[in-house]
C-alpha cells in the first residue's frame, strides 16, 4: 500500500484555507456591530431589529449548508468524504452558534425596565416570546 492510499484527497472547495478564512472572518465580524450598538449602553429597537436580521442571514447560511452537505453525503455514490463532511459540519456549527448573539441581546433587553420582567422558567420565556 503506497502513501497516496493513505491519504484523504483535497477538496479545496471544502476544506480549503478561503473558504475556511471566510466563515472564520463573517462568525467573528458578526459580533462587530454587536460591540457598536452596546457601546453607549443602550440597545435600540432597530440595533436589536438589525442583529435580528443578520442572525437570520447567518442562519439561513447554515441550513443551507447542511443541506448541500446531506445531499452530496446522500446515495449510493457519495460525493464528500467523511472528513470532508465532519468540517462541512464544523463550518456549519460556528454559523448557528453566532445566532445566540441576537437571543442573548433579546434577552438582554427584555430584561430591562420598561418591559414587565420575565421569570426564570421556561414556561415565561414561553409565554413571552
Amino acid at each position: 500500500m503506497s502513501t497516496s492510499d493513505k491519504c484523504i484527497p483535497a477538496n479545496p472547495d471544502i476544506s480549503g484555507i478561503g473558504v475556511r478564512t471566510a466563515i472564520y472572518a463573517q462568525n467573528l465580524l458578526c459580533f462587530l456591530p454587536v460591540i457598536l450598538y452596546l457601546s453607549d449602553g443602550e440597545l435600540t429597537v432597530d440595533e436589536l431589529d438589525g442583529i435580528q436580521d443578520q442572525s437570520t442571514g447567518m442562519l439561513a447560511i447554515a441550513f443551507a449548508i447542511l443541506i448541500t452537505t446531506a445531499s452530496l453525503a446522500a446515495g449510493h455514490h457519495p460525493t464528500v468524504s467523511n472528513y470532508h463532511a465532519a468540517i462541512i459540519l464544523d463550518l456549519s456549527w460556528m454559523n448557528n452558534t453566532s445566532t445566540w448573539i441576537w437571543f442573548i441581546l433579546y434577552v438582554f433587553e427584555r430584561s430591562k425596565a420598561p418591559y414587565k420582567p420575565v421569570g426564570a422558567t421556561w414556561s415565561a420565556w414561553r409565554t413571552s416570546l
